[in-house]
């Protein structure tokens, strides 16, 4: 029996290949599609799983009241460890985790930036990371071993056993000898934390002081938390203010300052600008591509169930006939659906083939590592697919078909028309009303990214490049940034004597959310001001074409104004002065100082934050001195901006290579475009929208196979009629409107649904920038004429070139 169900309906899908074909392409690529992206999503959702109990991990994020406003990190103070594994008996197991980096020296001498991460001996313990070499329990508890990954010891020794030899880090002014005593088998990609070095938490001594190190307003990387029951977190949140009156003392203030704990499985989707500095993804973006993946296959599988309708007259004889021999209800229904499997189960296999070829595609789209791993959970999805899409598609054909009266349809009174089928008309309705809806998406995507991209920031981003200045090391943050601006001018001075340059200037932030430094000091009427600073140094304004609307810039000289100030319009817009050279900073907590100038209005963040105070510097103890409040979350070294002078780039690049090794012998050399770090803060957004544009296009290619099958199915049944039209008068025109207006009104429908939706949908989205802009209704327009010009193309080709059989030919055929 299951022998004869898969013999009649391979038999039937080779005697109609035309529909089979529509049907085998349309599912084979939203199959593609739909794995690719449901792996992907299912691949997020597993991120962090794979540490044992993992339930009972927690991440400690601060809130901290400033100005009215809560502010939250994950980023904590390094005390929270000792005091919270002393104050909490809840806490079973406790790390800080810091991530830094140093200078490494290879094994052929060279030298090279070295990423890793500070933590406490518990870290280990902790965690899931599988320790091919050492034993756990004595891992990170000496300050000079270290434990390194697969990929770090083939970097380093190659294939030599790396247990008990050294790497030498630069720590300080000089370097030190690290021997590695344990050996992890390489970080998973589903795994938030990700390192090539764990160090013990000891070595902060190289980076801060005492006191930088015990205070609570000193924030250092983030603090991680195993609890002994998921449950003690309650106990734990409600014990905190206890906990922080009794360690800050006079400083406590009831629900200004405190800590909460959040488990670590939304730690890949956290939102939060303290997050720690870690890759994470919008849970948001996972359901939006879901959608889509959905929707596109919800496409295929109409044209699959319209289509089966369509040749419900030709099946319907089949049914009559089986149903007198004996055939019932159910094995129809089993037939028909047996139909659907096989066609699904073979576009499920070119799917996954489609989905291997597009992986490349998609990881460089999304910046993923992705690998389309089969395991159970793989598995899973993929019988998933196949059997959701059968029901979809199979499901609605096979009752409706296996419910046919046999006697009707023998006598030949069963009429199937598309004029007559209000259920067709509406799912090819729904079907140009998805395409729409994306195509639309995609042209508000498109139009507001456009206008992001050809968006007057305010500065030049042509031809400057960004160089990172070495870090001088210390204790004191001040001192270390102080020198590295020191050096950093020295090799300011030799880069701005070169005929290859237009003009450097050096700066600690250079673009984006999260590049100025974050600060705030008290008014007289108790409020906070806050606004952003960033230290700069050489020709600054010049290497980014800033204009001074009131005074002048900077001295650049060392030693001068190293008190002053410079202000943009914003910022002295908050205080409303006309003269800001003539004011000072309504502090009495500042040193003496004055504002010099003002700079023109720029965007210093991308174009989600709208523009906010900025104050310039050249030195920090001029700021650090009157502010209360400060919240660094990248960048603290000093880097150099530099503008070409001629379009001769190797000429340039030459130059500014020739004066680095002249100026910092031995370090090594690299630059980043800031063109490309402008464009790097709308990545996200730039991403979803392609993706959109393909589904879009992905649509609209399986709506119109779709669309010409029903066209071809609702001519060949009304061939007759066609000729007796014909030798009663009508014209191939005519005949041509008879069967587009009915697609016209379907595609009409579409668009008028479709548009108001899309425009509603993308409003929230688009709400997200400080910069907006709607395509004008002339694109709306040109989108609707677009569409139904498309569906007209469509039905007139079909529908003329069956106007033009002799109807002699169709009239005597029986």
């Amino acid at each position: 029996m299951w022998k004869n169900y898969f013999k009649i309906a391979l038999r039937n899908l080779l005697k109609h290949k035309l529909h089979t074909g529509i049907n085998l392409i349309g599912l084979s690529i939203a199959l593609g599609v739909g794995i690719l992206i449901f792996f992907f999503v299912q691949f997020e959702l597993s991120f962090d799983s794979f540490h044992p109990e993992s339930e009972k991990i927690y991440r400690i994020q601060s809130h901290e009241l400033v100005d009215g406003e809560m502010i939250e990190s994950f980023s904590s103070p390094m005390i929270v460890e000792s005091t919270f594994r002393e104050e909490f008996p809840q806490i079973e197991k406790i790390t800080g985790y810091i991530t830094a980096g140093v200078q490494a020296k290879l094994p052929d001498e060279s030298k090279e930036n070295q990423s890793f991460s500070l933590v406490h001996p518990d870290f280990l313990e902790m965690f899931g990371f599988e320790l091919i070499q050492g034993d756990i329990s004595q891992q990170l508890k000496d300050k000079y071993e270290i434990v390194i990954t697969e990929a770090t010891a083939e970097k380093y020794f190659g294939s030599e056993n790396p247990i008990g030899k050294s790497i030498s880090l630069k720590m300080g002014e000089d370097f030190q000898e690290y021997r590695v005593s344990g050996l992890l088998k390489d970080i998973p990609a589903n795994s938030s934390i990700q390192f090539e070095i764990l160090m013990p938490i000891a070595n902060m001594d190289f980076f801060s002081d005492p006191e930088g190190m015990t205070s609570w307003y000193s924030v250092w990387g983030q603090n991680i938390a195993k609890l002994r029951n998921p449950e003690d977190v309650n106990v734990i949140h409600e014990r905190m203010d206890a906990v922080m009156k009794s360690a800050l003392g006079e400083d406590y203030a009831q629900g200004e300052f405190y800590f909460t704990f959040h488990p670590i499985a939304g730690m890949h989707f956290s939102e939060s600008q303290g997050d720690g500095g870690l890759e994470t993804t919008r849970k948001s973006l996972l359901w939006i591509l879901s959608g889509i993946a959905f929707l596109v296959l919800l496409i295929a599988c109409i044209n699959f169930t319209t289509m089966a309708i369509g040749r419900a007259t030709t099946r319907a004889k089949e049914v009559g006939v089986r149903k007198t021999m004996g055939a019932n209800y159910s094995q129809l229904t089993f037939q028909f659906l047996t139909e659907a499997f096989l066609i699904t189960l073979v576009s499920a296999i070119v799917g996954v083939i489609l989905a291997e070829l597009l992986l490349p595609t998609f990881n460089t789209l999304f910046e993923k590592q992705l690998d389309l791993n089969y395991g159970l959970a793989q598995i899973a999805i993929l019988i998933g697919l196949v059997l959701l899409i059968t029901a979809l598609a199979g499901a609605y054909p096979a009752f409706y078909l296996s419910s046919m009266r046999p006697i009707r349809v023998l006598k030949g009174s069963l009429s199937i028309r598309f004029g007559k089928q209000n259920l067709r008309k509406g799912l090819v309705g729904f079907q140009f009303f998805i395409s729409f809806l994306l195509i639309a998406a995609t042209l508000i995507m498109v139009n507001q990214m456009n206008t992001i991209r050809n968006y007057d920031l305010g500065f030049d981003t042509d031809q400057v490049l960004v160089i990172d200045i070495p870090d001088v090391p210390s204790t004191s943050f001040v001192t270390s940034l102080k020198e590295s601006f020191q050096e950093a001018d020295t090799y300011q001075k030799a880069l701005a004597a070169r005929s290859e340059v237009a003009s450097a200037g050096i700066t600690v932030g250079t673009y984006g959310d999260q590049a100025f430094w974050e600060v705030a000091f008290p008014l007289e009427d108790g409020s906070q001001f806050n606004f952003y600073v960033n230290f700069i140094g050489g020709d600054y304004l010049d290497a980014l074409g800033l204009e001074i609307v009131d005074g002048r810039a900077l001295n650049p000289q060392i030693g001068a104004d190293s008190s002053a100030f410079l202000i943009n319009e914003a910022f002295a817009e908050a205080f409303n002065w006309e003269d800001p050279t003539q004011e000072l900073l309504p502090n009495t907590r500042f040193a003496p100082h004055q504002i010099v100038g003002v700079v023109k209005d720029f965007h210093h963040a991308s174009l989600y934050q709208p523009i906010e105070p900025i104050l310039f510097a050249k030195t920090p103890e001029a700021v650090f001195s009157g502010i209360s409040n400060l919240m660094i979350r990248s960048n603290t070294n000093p880097r150099v901006l530099v503008k070409a002078s001629s379009s001769d780039f190797d000429a340039f690049k030459a130059a500014l290579e020739q004066e680095w090794n002249r100026v910092f012998p031995g370090e090594s050399f690299e630059f980043t475009f800031l063109d490309e770090s402008v464009e790097s803060q709308y990545r996200a957004d730039e991403r979803l929208g392609k993706m959109v544009f393909i589904a879009s296009c992905i649509a609209i290619l399986i709506a119109s196979m779709g669309l010409l099958a029903m066209v071809a199915l609702s001519i060949a049944g009304r061939t007759k009629e066609i000729g007796i039209r014909k030798v009663l008068g009508a014209s191939g025109w005519s005949i041509s409107w008879m069967f587009g207006k009915e697609y016209l009104l379907i595609t009409l429908a579409g668009l008028l649904i479709s548009l108001p939706l899309s425009i509603y949908l993308m409003q929230s989205w688009i709400e997200q920038f400080a910069v907006k802009a709607w395509p004008s209704w002339i694109s709306f327009t040109l989108l609707g004429f677009g569409g139904i010009g498309f569906t007209l193309l469509i039905v007139y080709l079909q529908s003329f070139r069956a106007t033009q059989v002799n109807p002699v030919k169709t009239l005597k055929d029986e």
